[in-house]
């Protein structure tokens, strides 16, 4: 396992089977070599997704892997598999399955159809989620369909699978998808039988909107965490399969949103159920096609960060492009949060001809030197977090609470994306820190859903001379829910309600609509010394006085750009600066020739271009403690060099610079 991986996506196309394949042969070594130029570290495969339809050919495609696999490990480059583990496209019965727009320009597949009966079709639909009504779950957005986790016969054979994946392969790590329930839910009978077993329930009808995605109801959330429980017992048997210690990791694009949660998804369960790399995959553009970076990705991000480092795991950040210019933004995006880096095109989404693909180059010819770069320079980028402002991110709330973004993840994003803008290097945990830890304040947005422990660490935290800040509802319900006996507002003699009970509801549209409740009335209380509540939401708007809970933190503001700190172990102070805005140009002839109809029409454009629309000249001064003071360009790939005292009061920057770091190294 790596600490730092530099990984791109190694694709897979419709005429790279059958195998043995001298043209495709030839093309991988080609590509292998190319990676080895580049500095890549690590492969991922992409494009042989949903497994289940290649079965006919398995014996084939594992071949392949293991070809790649063999001219990889031939360069010291490792090979991670990557496909879904429970989604079905060949084995739908609807006639339009291989539609073009549906399917291919969807599916990273390479679209083989495999004969009826291979596989029994009565065991396949067994395995299969079901609706109410006793159907196969249909997925719109993929055109597929989906085993059941809980479905003992499955699990056992997809197990199986692995085992044998990994002896006909030699690869060397894995990514295992998909692992979710439809909102609605899965009513097979090992569903049934699970909730009835565990939590004493029986399933309630489909339109029951006491129940359906009502989390005022205790029933529905011991539903979802059922669901929870599913997904990590099934990735336990996954980890299970594989050898000891095997780099393991799945699909999740973000943690922090409650109808994600709802289908069981967090990257917390992979984890507990052994899943050892976290994946932090940014969706769509970086920067948009707007020319913004941080507009929707970065609280997800930090969450996922969070989740790493209190397990001790490398991060992964997956970043889309199509162009040499969109794979340094990726690359700089992670490097801007201390992640390693996995860049890969998605020109299947595209919806372009198989001719008009071929005009986008293969993924490790788009890196144009800047893995090498981060290997010859790779102390610049090996260190660890140096804020002092820390956001606790409130779990308990997002997985039992409302069940809108609204409700609680709006809150903390609108909180990361303040501090990122006004120049406060802060960190996302799950938990309250320990009180000798290196942050000052700790930030919480939102927190309805509040245990007894965590009131007990807040009082440790402040008691030890540290600052707590609660912004919005806080403390009205326990951990698990349901509404306090005692509210912390009644605990603290304090005159705050918060009106709102909860939404109902979701599958009645009229409730998605309604307001987030807000706490009555609008101020700040301070209930013990060094707490502070604002009971406004974040998202409303930043309520007088906040800025003066921040005066003890390093804040480093320059217009137009965001900066973060690091401490590498020599001591020395590592600043990442990284413009917010940019201007984007798009590869017009092959956007006029895409499918208007095709899935990514809209989130995911063919950039071209990419520069940085820069603010005012960055300066600084040198930290106290520190002298001599470095300057690194990897957008120029310019050796590092030295900076005067004079040159931090604008700082030299070369022309179209979107990303620089400085190293200011102890004073002796």
């Amino acid at each position: 396992m790596k600490d730092h991986y530099r990984m791109v996506s190694w694709w897979l196309r419709k005429d790279d089977l059958p195998w043995p394949n001298r043209k495709s042969e030839e093309k991988f070594r080609r590509r292998a070599a190319c990676m080895a130029r580049e500095g890549v570290n690590a492969a991922i495969i992409f494009g042989a997704h949903f497994r289940w339809d290649f079965m006919p050919v398995i014996g084939q495609l594992h071949e392949l892997i293991a070809f790649v696999a063999d001219e990889l490990h031939q360069y010291g480059i490792v090979l991670f598999d990557h496909h879904s583990s429970v989604l079905s496209c060949n084995y739908n019965p609807d006639p339009g399955r291989f539609n073009a727009r549906k399917t291919y320009s969807n599916h990273r597949q390479m679209l083989i159809s495999p004969p009826d009966g291979f596989l029994p079709r009565e065991m396949l639909d067994e395995w299969k989620m079901k609706d109410a009504g006793g159907r196969n779950v249909f997925y719109p957005q993929y055109a597929a369909q989906s085993f059941c986790m809980n479905n003992p016969d499955f699990r056992e054979a997809y197990y199986a699978y692995l085992k044998r994946l990994v002896a006909d392969t030699a690869i060397d790590g894995l990514m295992s998808d998909d692992a979710i329930f439809p909102l609605s839910g899965c009513f097979c009978p090992f569903c049934r039988a699970r909730f009835r077993r565990e939590y004493g329930l029986e399933y309630p009808p489909a339109g029951d909107f006491s129940f359906w995605r009502n989390r005022d109801n205790p029933d529905y959330r011991a539903m979802i965490r059922m669901r929870l429980d599913s997904v990590r017992d099934y990735f336990r048997g996954v980890t299970a399969s594989l050898p000891r210690n095997f780099p393991l990791m799945s699909c999740c694009a973000s943690s922090i949103h409650p109808a994600l949660l709802e289908r069981g998804l967090t990257y917390g369960s992979f984890i507990e159920a052994g899943a050892n790399t976290v994946m932090l995959e940014m969706c769509g553009n970086t920067p948009d096609a707007g020319g913004a970076l941080f507009r929707k990705e970065l609280p997800s991000q930090l969450l996922h960060l969070a989740m790493a480092e209190k397990s001790g795991l490398p991060c992964i950040g997956l970043g889309y492009g199509f162009s040499s210019d969109a794979a340094f933004m990726v690359w700089a995006f992670n490097k801007f949060l201390n992640s390693g880096t996995w860049y890969s095109s998605l020109v299947h989404r595209l919806g372009l001809s198989d001719q008009d693909m071929r005009r986008i180059p293969d993924d490790p010819e788009q890196l144009d030197g800047i893995f090498r770069f981060e290997e010859k320079h790779a102390e610049w980028f090996h260190a660890a977090g140096a804020g002092d402002v820390a956001v606790l991110f409130p779990c308990d709330t997002v997985a039992n609470f409302g069940g809108m973004e609204e409700d609680c993840a709006k809150d903390y994003s609108a909180l990361c994306m303040y501090l990122l803008e006004h120049g406060f290097s802060a960190d996302v945990v799950t938990d309250v820190p320990d009180a000798g830890s290196r942050w000052k304040v700790l930030l919480v947005p939102s927190a309805v859903c509040v245990s007894e422990e965590k009131y007990a660490s807040m009082k440790r935290w402040t008691d030890a001379g540290k600052t707590a800040v609660v912004l919005g509802p806080f403390g009205f319900r326990t951990a698990s829910g349901a509404p306090a006996e005692k509210s912390f507002a009644s605990r603290c003699d304090l005159p705050v309600s918060f009106p709102e009970k909860g939404r109902g509801s979701l599958c009645d549209p009229r409730n998605a609509a309604l307001p987030p409740g807000e706490c009555v009335p609008e101020g700040v209380f301070h209930p013990y010394p060094g707490f502070h509540w604002f009971t406004r939401r974040f998202s409303s708007g930043v309520p007088a006085g906040f800025s003066e809970t921040l005066a003890g933190c390093r804040r480093l503001h320059a217009e137009g750009w965001a900066s973060r700190r690091y401490v590498d172990p020599a001591g020395r102070l590592l600043v990442h600066f990284i413009a917010l805005e940019y201007c984007v140009a798009l590869d017009e002839s092959l956007e006029k020739r895409r499918d208007a109809h095709s899935p990514a029409f809209l989130s995911l454009k063919i950039i071209s271009g990419i520069t940085p629309k820069h603010g005012k000249p960055v300066s600084m001064t040198v930290p106290e403690g520190f002298s001599r003071v470095e300057l690194l360009e990897p957008y120029s790939r310019r050796e590092p060099r030295d900076l005067s005292m004079q040159e931090l009061c604008s700082i030299p920057l070369q022309p179209g610079c979107p990303y620089f770091l400085l190293r200011f190294h102890p004073a002796r």
